[in-house]
Protein backbone atom coordinates (compact mmCIF):
# COMPACT_ATOMS: atom_id res chain seq x y z
CA UNK A 1 0.00 0.00 0.00
CA UNK A 2 3.25 2.75 0.67
CA UNK A 3 4.67 1.75 -2.62
CA UNK A 4 1.13 2.42 -4.39
CA UNK A 5 0.30 5.79 -2.50
CA UNK A 6 3.67 6.68 -3.02
CA UNK A 7 3.94 6.35 -6.68
CA UNK A 8 -0.01 8.02 -6.90
CA UNK A 9 2.02 10.61 -5.38
CA UNK A 10 4.92 10.73 -7.28
CA UNK A 11 2.24 10.33 -10.54
CA UNK A 12 0.18 13.32 -9.55
CA UNK A 13 3.26 15.65 -8.69
CA UNK A 14 4.57 15.13 -12.35
CA UNK A 15 1.48 15.45 -14.00
CA UNK A 16 1.08 19.09 -12.05
CA UNK A 17 4.21 19.83 -13.05
CA UNK A 18 3.83 19.43 -16.44
CA UNK A 19 0.67 21.33 -16.75
CA UNK A 20 2.47 24.00 -15.02
CA UNK A 21 5.24 24.35 -17.45
CA UNK A 22 2.82 24.26 -20.24
CA UNK A 23 0.91 27.35 -18.69
CA UNK A 24 3.83 29.23 -17.80
CA UNK A 25 6.64 28.68 -20.52
CA UNK A 26 6.23 30.52 -24.34
CA UNK A 27 3.61 31.22 -25.47
CA UNK A 28 1.06 30.96 -23.13
CA UNK A 29 2.60 32.42 -20.18
CA UNK A 30 3.26 35.76 -23.11
CA UNK A 31 -0.76 35.57 -23.80
CA UNK A 32 -1.20 34.93 -20.13
CA UNK A 33 0.53 38.07 -19.07
CA UNK A 34 -0.70 40.36 -22.31
CA UNK A 35 -4.44 39.82 -21.25
CA UNK A 36 -3.28 40.58 -17.29
CA UNK A 37 -1.64 43.76 -18.96
CA UNK A 38 -3.82 45.06 -21.88
CA UNK A 39 -6.94 46.55 -22.31
CA UNK A 40 -9.68 46.69 -24.89
CA UNK A 41 -11.02 49.23 -26.82
CA UNK A 42 -14.59 50.47 -25.41
CA UNK A 43 -16.46 52.39 -28.11
CA UNK A 44 -13.44 54.63 -29.16
CA UNK A 45 -11.62 55.20 -25.83
CA UNK A 46 -8.83 52.81 -24.04
CA UNK A 47 -9.66 53.16 -20.39
CA UNK A 48 -6.47 53.06 -18.52
CA UNK A 49 -6.44 53.77 -14.22
CA UNK A 50 -5.00 57.26 -14.52
CA UNK A 51 -6.28 58.29 -17.67
CA UNK A 52 -7.31 57.61 -21.00
CA UNK A 53 -6.82 57.56 -24.57
CA UNK A 54 -9.60 58.81 -27.02
CA UNK A 55 -9.65 58.35 -30.83
CA UNK A 56 -11.89 61.13 -32.54
CA UNK A 57 -12.29 61.71 -36.02
CA UNK A 58 -12.28 57.76 -37.01
CA UNK A 59 -8.92 57.20 -36.23
CA UNK A 60 -9.98 53.74 -34.48
CA UNK A 61 -11.38 53.14 -37.96
CA UNK A 62 -7.93 53.60 -39.68
CA UNK A 63 -5.96 51.85 -37.03
CA UNK A 64 -8.34 48.72 -36.95
CA UNK A 65 -8.15 48.46 -40.65
CA UNK A 66 -4.05 48.69 -40.70
CA UNK A 67 -3.62 46.05 -37.98
CA UNK A 68 -6.40 43.92 -39.94
CA UNK A 69 -4.64 43.92 -43.41
CA UNK A 70 -0.75 43.66 -41.55
CA UNK A 71 -1.10 40.75 -39.34
CA UNK A 72 1.88 38.63 -41.14
CA UNK A 73 4.67 41.49 -40.03
CA UNK A 74 4.62 43.78 -37.00
CA UNK A 75 3.60 47.18 -38.74
CA UNK A 76 4.44 50.83 -36.58
CA UNK A 77 2.22 54.00 -36.60
CA UNK A 78 2.57 57.09 -35.70
CA UNK A 79 -0.32 58.67 -33.72
CA UNK A 80 -0.45 62.52 -33.27
CA UNK A 81 -3.14 64.74 -31.43
CA UNK A 82 -2.88 66.38 -27.93
CA UNK A 83 -2.69 65.68 -24.20
CA UNK A 84 -5.26 67.07 -22.25
CA UNK A 85 -3.76 67.83 -18.57
CA UNK A 86 -6.01 68.62 -16.06
CA UNK A 87 -4.49 70.58 -13.49
CA UNK A 88 -7.24 70.68 -11.08
CA UNK A 89 -7.05 66.95 -10.07
CA UNK A 90 -4.56 64.53 -9.84
CA UNK A 91 -5.17 62.67 -13.25
CA UNK A 92 -2.43 62.61 -15.65
CA UNK A 93 -4.50 63.73 -18.42
CA UNK A 94 -6.01 62.27 -21.27
CA UNK A 95 -4.89 61.78 -24.92
CA UNK A 96 -7.10 62.76 -27.75
CA UNK A 97 -5.70 60.93 -31.26
CA UNK A 98 -6.61 63.13 -34.57
CA UNK A 99 -4.45 61.18 -36.75
CA UNK A 100 -2.11 58.42 -37.72
CA UNK A 101 0.42 58.21 -40.25
CA UNK A 102 3.07 54.90 -41.15
CA UNK A 103 6.54 56.09 -40.38
CA UNK A 104 9.05 54.66 -42.95
CA UNK A 105 10.03 51.20 -42.06
CA UNK A 106 13.60 49.93 -42.23
CA UNK A 107 12.52 46.20 -41.75
CA UNK A 108 9.28 44.03 -40.88
CA UNK A 109 9.05 41.00 -39.29
CA UNK A 110 5.97 38.63 -38.25
CA UNK A 111 7.58 39.45 -34.41
CA UNK A 112 9.33 42.78 -35.47
CA UNK A 113 9.41 46.36 -36.67
CA UNK A 114 12.45 48.81 -37.25
CA UNK A 115 11.06 52.12 -38.39
CA UNK A 116 12.18 55.85 -38.31
CA UNK A 117 10.93 58.07 -35.52
CA UNK A 118 8.00 59.60 -34.96
CA UNK A 119 7.38 63.44 -35.36
CA UNK A 120 7.59 65.18 -32.50
CA UNK A 121 3.74 66.01 -32.46
CA UNK A 122 3.53 62.62 -31.71
CA UNK A 123 1.89 61.68 -28.84
CA UNK A 124 1.44 58.08 -28.98
CA UNK A 125 3.80 55.96 -30.92
CA UNK A 126 2.11 52.76 -31.22
CA UNK A 127 3.02 49.42 -33.13
CA UNK A 128 1.29 46.07 -33.81
CA UNK A 129 2.86 42.61 -32.04
CA UNK A 130 1.88 39.04 -32.94
CA UNK A 131 -1.71 37.94 -32.17
CA UNK A 132 -2.34 37.97 -28.11
CA UNK A 133 0.88 39.05 -27.39
CA UNK A 134 0.51 42.25 -25.81
CA UNK A 135 3.53 42.61 -23.74
CA UNK A 136 6.47 45.36 -24.65
CA UNK A 137 10.06 43.90 -25.25
CA UNK A 138 13.03 45.46 -24.00
CA UNK A 139 13.71 46.95 -27.07
CA UNK A 140 9.98 48.57 -27.33
CA UNK A 141 11.22 50.22 -23.71
CA UNK A 142 14.34 51.35 -24.90
CA UNK A 143 12.41 53.08 -28.10
CA UNK A 144 10.01 54.49 -25.41
CA UNK A 145 13.13 56.15 -23.34
CA UNK A 146 14.52 57.49 -26.56
CA UNK A 147 11.70 58.88 -27.71
CA UNK A 148 10.54 60.77 -24.18
CA UNK A 149 13.83 62.72 -24.86
CA UNK A 150 11.98 64.33 -27.97
CA UNK A 151 8.59 64.67 -26.33
CA UNK A 152 8.12 63.66 -22.39
CA UNK A 153 4.33 62.89 -22.86
CA UNK A 154 4.58 60.13 -25.64
CA UNK A 155 3.28 56.89 -25.02
CA UNK A 156 3.76 53.70 -26.27
CA UNK A 157 1.18 51.48 -27.51
CA UNK A 158 1.27 47.83 -28.17
CA UNK A 159 -1.40 46.44 -30.41
CA UNK A 160 -1.97 42.41 -30.00
CA UNK A 161 -5.65 42.70 -31.51
CA UNK A 162 -7.89 44.54 -33.27
CA UNK A 163 -9.16 46.02 -29.97
CA UNK A 164 -6.50 45.38 -27.31
CA UNK A 165 -3.54 47.42 -26.60
CA UNK A 166 -0.85 47.53 -24.00
CA UNK A 167 -0.21 51.29 -23.01
CA UNK A 168 3.35 52.36 -21.54
CA UNK A 169 4.17 55.64 -20.38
Amino acid sequence: PFKKIWLVSISIFLVLLMISFVFVTFPIGDIIQGKVESNLLQGNVINLDDFKVVFLDGTEDILEAYYLNEQEVEISLCLEGYREDDRHTTSFGDYFITSLYEPQVFSSAYNHVSFEPCSAETVVILHTHPYKRCVASDTDLNTLAGSKELNEDVLMVVMCEANRFSVYG
